[in-house]
């Protein structure tokens, strides 16, 4: 392999993590500044977000995403039932559990998230072949799992000390 190569492919892979961080920088500043728009807490959206794509969880689903304890997310989840967005139901198999479903025919302004991603998202994806899309997909998929690798590494490290 010459030099030109390898000096190229080290700044492609140079120019992509920098690329990641400032995807993760714009995300985290997008679910803030739809905070300020809703009002609503920033963690309230990542649950009603993940709620959206899974119709419904548990509240221990629910911490392991946010990384909040159970008894934290018991309060999430007593603000977005008391505004509207979800609702407890007992676990048909287990009566001691508690679902929490979300209201997807619920008027509010978290339609303005999905209209900015119903929107402008399928227009960006439409200039990609399938190909590209999935290979996009299976990209998110094994850094979401890097991502989740680390945190539990790091709560084990944490708890050991």
């Amino acid at each position: 392999m010459s030099s030109q190569k390898l000096n190229t492919r080290e700044q492609i892979i140079r120019n992509l993590m920098v690329s990641i961080r400032k995807e993760i920088r714009a995300a985290s500043l997008f679910v803030h500044t739809m905070s300020e728009i809703t009002g609503m807490h920033p963690t309230d959206i990542k649950c009603l977000d993940f709620l959206s794509d899974v119709k419904s969880a548990t509240a221990g689903e629910l911490a392991k995403i946010t990384g909040l304890t159970t008894g934290a997310i018991t309060a999430v989840i007593d603000r977005l039932e008391k505004i509207g967005f979800v609702k407890r139901e007992a676990d048909s198999k287990d009566r001691r559990k508690i679902i929490v479903r979300i209201i997807e025919e619920h008027p509010n302004n978290l339609e303005l998230v999905r209209n900015i991603f119903a929107d402008k998202l399928p227009n960006n994806l439409s200039a990609y072949k399938d190909e590209e899309l999935n290979l996009i997909i299976n990209w998110n998929e094994k850094l979401s799992d890097i991502f989740h690798g680390e945190i539990k590494k790091f709560k084990i490290q944490k708890k050991s000390n």
